[in-house]
């Protein structure tokens, strides 16, 4: 039986955090194997630069958004996991600009195919750069620090703690969107800040007021991406039939045939649909890539 599980990538996520900042660079692997595999090295040249791009435009500013919250409020351990993660980011980002290098040595892709690929990989990256404030309250740093210090502040009867706590998450995730897609010149995010920011501002209004119980207002910045309606997950109706096309194809269907409790996870990628099969027996199964004009497959590895 296949499971479509849109939210399990991110749930590995909440114990990751180090990974979850490096997601959009890791999906763009993706690509790059089908470019391995398929010996285009002008394309598998771009890709390796989306991947370091991705890095540079939201691993490294998530990073140093976090580290600075950990030093200015003396969290020495997480100071210390924070630069760990930034010297591996480096070293990712580092890697795929060399891989790039060596793939445009041998490159032989006409400039009309390239500029294609450079478009489809400007969507890409405008998809994954809104991703991570989106989900700011799902996974990475909200459910591994801020969730768990709040809950020991409650433990304690601390509530103006847990309050401030809250406000300062929902800064870091105002600030998540003005160094991330804002930065980058997305349209339509500034709103995205503001609100987030005004909700901070009310949280540690009330703080103030040293409350003996938590104010219903306490959890209603997970609340907010709903009012701003932003695209948290796709289309139901679309991933089942995206799911559908993907299951039908006669390569996936040689790869799941002898497996058992197979999951598939359907995720748009600003120009093509990627399905995951996976298993935790197996691990990763198959993926297949849709087109998302025409929803045709055009590669299962």
């Amino acid at each position: 039986m296949i499971r479509a599980l849109f939210l399990l990538p991110f749930f590995l996520l909440i114990a990751q955090p180090c990974i979850a900042i490096r997601e959009g660079t890791a999906t763009a692997g993706i690509f790059i194997k089908r470019y391995e595999r398929s010996g285009d090295f002008g394309k598998l040249a771009l890709w390796h630069e989306a991947a370091a791009e991705c890095l540079a435009r939201i691993s490294v500013p998530m990073n140093e958004i976090a580290h600075d919250y950990y030093r200015r409020h003396g969290y020495k351990q997480w100071v210390a996991r924070s630069e760990k993660e930034a010297r591996e980011i480096q070293e990712y980002y580092e890697y795929h600009r060399k891989r790039a290098k060596i793939a445009w040595q041998k490159s032989e892709t006409s400039e009309l195919a390239l500029d294609a690929e450079r478009e489809n990989i400007e969507k890409f990256i405008a998809t994954w750069l809104p991703r991570y404030p989106d989900r700011f309250y799902e996974f990475g740093i909200y459910p591994t620090f801020f969730r768990k210090q709040r809950e020991i502040a409650e433990q304690k009867g601390d509530y103006v703690k847990a309050l401030l706590l809250e406000a300062d998450a929902a800064e870091m995730c105002a600030t998540q969107y003005e160094k991330i897609p804002i930065a980058y010149g997305l349209k339509d995010y500034q709103k995205h800040r503001d609100v987030y920011r005004q909700h901070a501002s009310l949280l540690q209004n009330l703080a103030q007021q040293n409350l003996k119980i938590l104010p219903a207002e306490i959890d209603k910045g997970k609340q907010i991406p709903d009012a701003l309606e932003t695209c948290l997950s796709p289309s139901r109706r679309k991933a089942d039939a995206v799911l559908h096309i993907a299951k039908s194809d006669t390569r996936v269907k040689t790869a799941l045939r002898t497996q058992r409790g197979v999951h598939a996870y359907p995720l748009f990628q600003g120009f093509v649909w990627i399905v995951a099969f996976f298993s935790h027996s197996r691990g990763n199964i198959a993926v297949a890539i849709i087109d998302e004009k025409t929803m045709k497959v055009l590669d299962v590895f």
